[in-house]
């Protein structure tokens, strides 16, 4: 295997890594304080056809995502649209998500984790490895093990 597949990987399995600290780092450290923790808890919910949408969202894009981190891994032709389009759909997690409340740890790794899988999505169409992704009609390409 290439050092450029190795590096394609691993800069996904980073970015990966990454988002799912990022994700869980202020439920398992108190890194809020405490005061500003209880002021969030006591907002308002959000609308009940808000969380209904937002959940189905969740849903699609995780399995979107999912799937676009499978293929990107073993090169597959359609992986890089699904990859986009699921980056995408993510953005309206920011207008239905409401009020955020995170830690600069976490802040720092979520970020971190979009900027490597942003730099995955770009060596996927803009490098050498773009061509692994491109499978001629009715061939099956080489892909790396």
């Amino acid at each position: 295997m290439s050092s450029s597949i190795k590096l394609f990987r691993g800069l996904l399995l980073a970015s990966i890594v990454t988002g799912l600290v990022g994700s869980m780092i202020d439920a398992q450290f108190a890194l809020i304080p405490p005061t500003l923790l209880k002021a969030f808890k006591e907002l308002p919910p959000q609308p009940d056809a808000t969380l209904l949408l937002s959940s189905l969202l969740v849903l699609i894009t995780f399995g979107g995502i999912v799937g676009a981190i499978v293929g990107l891994f073993q090169f597959r032709p359609w992986s890089r649209g699904l990859a986009v389009s699921m980056t995408l759909l993510q953005l309206l997690f920011y207008p239905l998500g409401g009020v955020w409340i995170q830690s600069g740890w976490a802040s720092l790794l979520i970020d971190l984790s979009s900027t490597l899988w942003g730099a995955v999505i770009a060596i996927s169409y803009v490098s050498s490895l773009s061509a692994l992704f491109e499978a001629p009609p009715g061939k099956s390409p080489q892909r790396p093990q």
